[in-house]
């Protein structure tokens, strides 16, 4: 693949005398990302381009096509700078591996990983490379995604699901990118709930583990998302499934341990709803059947028979 970033600067290692090149690269990378420590077979001979200036919002994007090298981010360098920055590398030719958090991402072309700056991480490539970065400061991924630390050092694909569907906006973007760059903010945002949305799928969820802290976050997503959607008479598992990015078989297997079925789950809450409803002086000009309806009830029957089973006593006797 060619380069990415045609716009912004271009930095090379062929610009500096071979004696030179290695320093200034690791000059380079430092400035660009964050500080890092890098080392190389071959410093006399070694070639590097980076590129970058560019970005959308608070997002900043870099390409990086380089000979083999190790790069680390240790306490000391965390210790020594102060940058607070997710980053996610792109890999576009041959391969590279990222390691954090006793995880490690091996990164073949068309697969993405994330990396978190405030805690050491290395990245590996055995050969010559090409990487496309994102970098953003963390409060900024962190408002769309619940704990994106339990995210980083797994590697996405990005020729499948919502991982491809991430890559093809983002690529589209960059060939676009003089005009993106005049473009209301909305588009960062946009672009970093899509972030979001492809490492919270399904299949990113069964990687990170069955009892992480990413499981109970999708789970109070969807409670939320319940909470939000009790009017809407067609709320069903079907409909929360697709709101989330997930399938039903994984939305079953978030749920099977709990008490209450998803379906049960959702009437309780109607049920709960509608009658602080009932009780409220605020609404004693609305008749029984139309609160019903407002919580999601089609049938005033239906309604009447559930609440009675649930609360031993009628609407009308709350009312």
């Amino acid at each position: 693949m060619g380069p990415v970033i045609s716009d912004g600067y271009r930095k090379r290692t062929a610009d500096h005398q071979p004696g030179e090149r290695f320093s200034y690269w690791c000059d380079f990378i430092c400035d660009e990302f964050v500080k890092l420590d890098c080392e190389s077979r071959d410093r006399q001979g070694f070639h590097g381009e980076l590129r970058g200036g560019v970005g959308i919002g608070k997002l900043r994007f870099s390409e990086v096509i380089s000979d083999a090298q190790l790069v680390t981010r240790s306490r000391r360098q965390i210790a020594r700078s102060g940058e607070e920055d997710f980053l996610i590398s792109f890999q576009l030719a041959q391969q590279g591996l990222i390691q954090q958090g006793g995880r490690q991402a091996v990164l073949n072309p068309g697969s993405f990983a994330l990396y978190d700056s405030t805690e050491p991480y290395s990245l590996t490539f055995n050969e010559p490379f090409h990487q496309f970065v994102v970098q953003m400061p963390k409060e900024v991924l962190s408002r769309h995604l619940i704990n994106p630390e339990q995210y980083t050092a797994i590697a996405v694909s990005g020729n499948s699901g919502l991982g491809s569907v991430l890559s093809t906006f983002l690529f589209s973007l960059m060939r676009e990118l003089d005009t993106v760059q005049r473009a209301p903010g909305e588009l960062a945002e946009n672009l970093v709930n899509m972030i979001a949305l492809a490492f919270s799928s399904s299949v990113m969820l069964e990687q990170v583990g069955e009892h992480s802290l990413a499981r109970e976050a999708i789970k109070r997503r969807i409670r939320q998302y319940i909470d939000n959607n009790l009017c809407d008479p067609r709320l069903c598992n079907n409909k929360i499934a697709a709101a989330q990015s997930i399938s039903i078989r994984y939305l079953h297997k978030l749920f099977q341990d709990e008490e209450e079925t998803l379906h049960t789950l959702i009437l309780h809450r109607r049920l709960e709803q509608s009658r602080q409803l009932l009780a409220d002086p605020a609404y004693c000009g609305h008749s029984i059947e139309s609160i019903g309806y407002s919580v999601g009830f089609s049938s005033p029957a239906h309604f009447s028979r559930a609440f009675k089973k649930r609360f031993g006593v009628s609407p009308s006797d709350v009312r």
